[in-house]
């Protein structure tokens, strides 16, 4: 289990009182997550053999030992600070479910890179982590989840960067549900959600090809938040404490996976068709990958 907030020697250095430091497990499939893409960029089996594939089978041997074997047969993640972190010592969060699905599927792929036989523990339980829906089909933050204000993205996340929802309908229907849920958008609720959780609903509308929207919600990753007099990034609007990484990673995000449309895949990086604001002439991305490659969007 990675810790949530590290120091120096790699042990936990959260503040005792936040609850994130003990309950937020996902980030140790954001660990994992984080490694597979890497070997999707470079295709660097030395390195997978050396220090990827040992590091994916730690994380799904972890959750494989976290998960829970309910009475419904299903498996479940009992207790854990979601990736919305209003949400605290719930059940069966969404975005941590679906991320160990995904990690326990990249290790028996990084497995197969190697010619090391899968690992059927790994695989069923993949297969057998639940993820919670609405009777209308719109998926369900947790277990205890009904349409409260959420501080940032999480259920979103399932649909990028995972790839645990795919239909674009599904997409959609929870795009919709869940922006009108974030907590900027309630009532008086201006500078609630952190920098970044405006980016992954831009990525996501880009992608389904709601330019006007998506735009919209391109300004709002960075244009509150920037504060003179360099136009660092705060991690709330109106905030003064910056600079906040996490803030500028999401609008970066928005430009080259939303608006640029590249994705990693295991093919390596490919271009998804994408659509510009109609005031923007064209988006040039260059130096990507292991090739320096040129993407761009007119």
């Amino acid at each position: 289990m990675f810790p949530w907030e590290s120091d120096d020697s790699g042990q936990e250095a959260t503040p005792v009182w936040a609850l994130t430091g003990p309950f937020q497990h996902h980030i140790t499939g954001d660990i994992g997550f984080a490694f597979w893409k890497y070997y999707q960029v470079t295709k660097d089996k030395i390195w997978l053999r050396e220090r990827g594939y040992p590091l994916l089978k730690e994380v799904a041997d972890f959750w494989v030992s976290r998960v829970e074997k309910g009475t419904d047969g299903k498996y479940h993640i009992i207790n854990v600070v979601c990736a919305d972190e209003w949400a605290e010592n719930v059940d069966d969060n969404a975005y941590t479910n679906g991320m160990a699905k995904e990690v326990l599927g990249f290790a028996n792929k990084a497995a197969k890179e190697l010619g090391i036989p899968e690992n059927p523990t790994w695989k069923e339980v993949q297969e057998g982590i639940i993820i919670l829906k609405f009777p209308d089909g719109t998926t369900r933050e947790h277990a205890s989840y009904n349409g409260e204000p959420i501080k940032q993205g999480d259920v979103n996340l399932l649909a990028y960067p995972m790839k645990q929802i795919t239909d674009p309908k599904i997409i959609k229907k929870d795009l919709d549900f869940y922006w009108k849920a974030l907590g900027d958008n309630q009532p008086g609720g201006k500078g609630q959600s952190p920098a970044m959780a405006h980016g992954v609903f831009s990525i996501l509308n880009v992608r389904l090809g709601d330019t006007e929207t998506a735009y919209k919600q391109y300004l709002d990753s960075y244009k509150p938040n920037e504060v003179p007099p360099f136009g660092v990034l705060a991690e709330t609007a109106g905030g003064t404490n910056p600079y906040f990484a996490t803030g500028a990673g999401g609008y970066l995000q928005t430009l080259i996976n939303g608006w640029a449309g590249l994705d990693i895949t295991d093919a390596g990086i490919i271009q998804l068709k994408t659509k510009l604001p109609s005031h923007w002439k064209s988006l040039t991305i260059k130096g990507v990958g292991v090739d320096k490659k040129t993407f761009t969007v007119k």
